[in-house]
């Protein structure tokens, strides 16, 4: 059996339905005769960048292993395509996995499970925003003083209009 590492991103927008996605997935997986191992990973995160209108994300991490070329030939079955590629392909038409990776895991470290922990929100300017921790006070700009302008009487500028327009 060959340990391979999946890894896929859920929107936000479908936390409600996570359950339901990660059953599918790990019906994909079974499907071609994978079997995942028991540590999970889970983390909400914000992405990088956009991906199908989705600004933050649930990224899941799962072990699987599936048969060798040597254990299916030995089994007798004819496979035309590797499981490997089913499974891609199936990942790929799924409208509820964003991205998703599948590695060797015989290179990566174990998988830990990381404790899901929610940050309190804090309302403010009219949205949602994450609590980052106490904020800095500004630096004051010097201000240089302001000089008085010197007051100047009606006759003088139409003097000074009269002279500039030649009338």
């Amino acid at each position: 059996m060959i340990e391979y590492e999946l890894c896929y991103l859920v929107g936000e927008s479908k936390e409600s339905e996570l359950p339901r996605i990660k059953e599918e997935v790990e019906k994909i997986v079974t499907a071609e005769g994978g079997t995942f191992l028991a540590v999970a990973t889970e983390e909400k995160r914000k992405m990088a960048y956009e991906v199908k209108k989705e600004t933050r994300g649930i990224y899941i991490a799962r072990r699987f292993t599936l048969p060798d070329k040597d254990e299916v030939d030995a089994s007798g079955q004819e496979v035309a395509v590797h499981p490997l590629a089913t499974i891609n392909r199936a990942l790929q038409l799924s409208k509820d996995v964003l991205r998703f990776i599948i590695l060797l895991a015989k290179d990566l470290p174990e998988l830990k499970a990381i404790p899901r922990v929610e940050r309190p929100k804090v309302e403010s300017r009219g949205g949602h925003y994450e609590k980052r921790g106490a904020m800095r006070p500004m630096p004051q700009a010097p201000v240089a003083p302001k000089e008085e302008a010197k007051k100047v009487s009606n006759e003088e500028i139409d003097n000074q209009l009269k002279a500039k327009l030649d009338i």
